[in-house]
């Protein structure tokens, strides 16, 4: 095992401090001398001195390796050309060393020894403050309040699009609808069927006294949205709708049904007409579309007419009211007042015609903008009708349809005369390809005519050819350049 290094105290005593003022330079040979000296005089300790001043403890090893060290120097000093004979005096290294003081633990010395003066910091004045740099701070300042204001209030109009975007959705359209139906018509025999189709269809609805008896109508909450300090406000209010809906009842309405034959026989009645009654509601309320509602009415006439015991006067009344004079009174207050009817069965059906109502007016001024949209952007394109779309397969199904319909463009021009021409012309392609080909316009004009074109398969089937006319339209819109030519001759 290796000798551990002997520890050193190199702590000087009282006396040697005092010898320490004494010695102020040696050579380098007396300082060699001085240390070997002291290496034989310091003896190692383990005991903790009780002395204020706080020993300092080195190895052996270090004193070996600073002995080598200024031998070291010293061949060099010895070996320079430059440097005199005598070496500068210096302060011997034991001496500086043991003339330190210590106080305070090692970890103190240590930041004695590397703390650097302190750096006072000027006090500036306001005066030596410059006022340019001072506005250019400012200015900063506001910039940045400015641009993050700006962040906030764009993000606020992005939400605000948003909950508008959101809004105008149909689900949310439909939430937003209220029906209003009239406290009349509670007391109606099934009246109650009205309100379950209502709940199934999870529509809302007030039972309250309307401005017209028996009617029903419609309230939409308006979502508002606006942006002030940098914050959506969503604000909401109620607005009504200019739709109503008027039930009649089976036994006012089959009076005032005999009230206009009676009239129009030039007969006095005793009751108000049809016309008279629907004209005194549009008066007071001209902006209203109005949509009149009859439930039950043929059962009611049929119970009269088989019911033996029921009155001679009402079982006249209903003989009279027969479905043509129906037809007439309906008529007549329908051009007069541009007014609708529909005749319904049962109180359910009713309750299912409101929630059509209330979806079609919840969604109308969606359509309504969609449409003007439509019309600025494409007012020259002719409407499609889209009830019956062709739906084009990845396969490829749905071309030859869909060239059929494009065939039954022309002016009396059905399903027939289109199948017959496309069975022979699979596409327009192959039917422009067929055009090139004739020697003259002449032919390519009567191309078409001689395709038999069959109606009806079986013994009563009949055929007819398309004909010089169409075939010429046909040929004369896949051969015109001129986008305004007329399709006539």
């Amino acid at each position: 095992m290796d000798s551990q290094p002997k520890i050193v105290d190199l702590t000087l005593s009282d006396k040697d401090e005092e010898s320490c003022d004494k010695i102020e330079f040696l050579s380098l040979q007396e300082r060699l001398l001085l240390i070997e000296k002291q290496k034989q005089k310091f003896t190692v300790t383990e005991s903790v001195s009780t002395s204020p001043i706080k020993k300092r403890w080195h190895s052996s090893s270090d004193d070996e390796d600073l002995i080598l060290n200024i031998k070291n120097n010293e061949i060099k000093l010895q070996n320079d050309d430059n440097s005199s004979n005598e070496l500068p005096d210096i302060v011997d290294f034991l001496k500086v060393h043991s003339c330190v003081k210590f106080s305070g633990s090692d970890n103190e010395f240590k930041k004695d020894l590397t703390k650097n003066p302190k750096k006072t910091k000027k006090v500036r004045s306001k005066q030596d403050v410059d006022p340019e740099k001072e506005n250019a701070k400012l200015e900063k300042i506001k910039l940045r309040e400015q641009k993050k204001q700006e962040k906030e209030l764009a993000k606020a109009l992005k939400a605000s699009e948003k909950e508008m975007q959101k809004s105008k959705k149909p689900d949310e359209l439909l939430k937003g609808m209220k029906i209003l139906i009239d406290q009349s018509i509670i007391f109606e025999n099934e009246s109650e069927d009205i309100f379950c189709a209502l709940d199934e269809s999870n529509l809302k609805y007030n039972i309250e006294e309307n401005s017209v008896n028996m009617s029903i109508t419609w309230c939409r909450t308006i979502v508002d949205i606006t942006v002030e300090n940098n914050q959506v406000v969503k604000m909401e209010k109620e607005q009504m709708e200019n739709v109503l809906v008027l039930l009649i009842t089976k036994e006012n309405f089959t009076k005032m049904v005999h009230a206009f034959l009676q009239k129009s026989k030039g007969n006095v009645a005793n009751e108000i007409t049809l016309l008279d009654h629907i004209t005194n509601i549009k008066s007071v309320f001209p902006h209203m579309d109005i949509t009149c509602v009859v439930v039950g009415l043929d059962k009611y006439l049929r119970s009269i007419k088989d019911n033996e015991k029921c009155n001679t006067d009402l079982k006249k009344m209903a003989r009279q009211v027969s479905k043509i004079a129906i037809e007439e009174a309906t008529i007549e207050v329908q051009i007069q007042t541009y007014v609708n009817f529909n005749f319904l069965n049962t109180m359910r059906e009713l309750g299912e015609l409101l929630a059509r109502f209330t979806k079609a007016i919840a969604e109308a001024p969606q359509r309504k903008e969609k449409h003007a949209q439509k019309c600025l952007a494409f007012s020259w394109y002719a409407d499609a009708d889209s009830s019956c779309p062709v739906k084009i397969g990845k396969d490829g199904s749905g071309f030859m349809k869909l060239w059929q319909q494009q065939i039954q463009q022309f002016n009396n021009v059905g399903p027939e005369v289109a199948e017959a021409i496309a069975s022979k012309y699979p596409s327009p392609q192959i039917l422009m390809q067929a055009y090139k080909k004739c020697s003259s316009s002449k032919q390519a004009e009567l191309l078409l005519q001689d395709i038999v074109v069959r109606r009806n398969y079986g013994p009563l089937g009949t055929q007819r050819r398309i004909g010089p006319e169409l075939s010429y339209k046909i040929h004369l819109f896949f051969s015109s350049r001129n986008g305004d030519q007329i399709l006539q001759r």
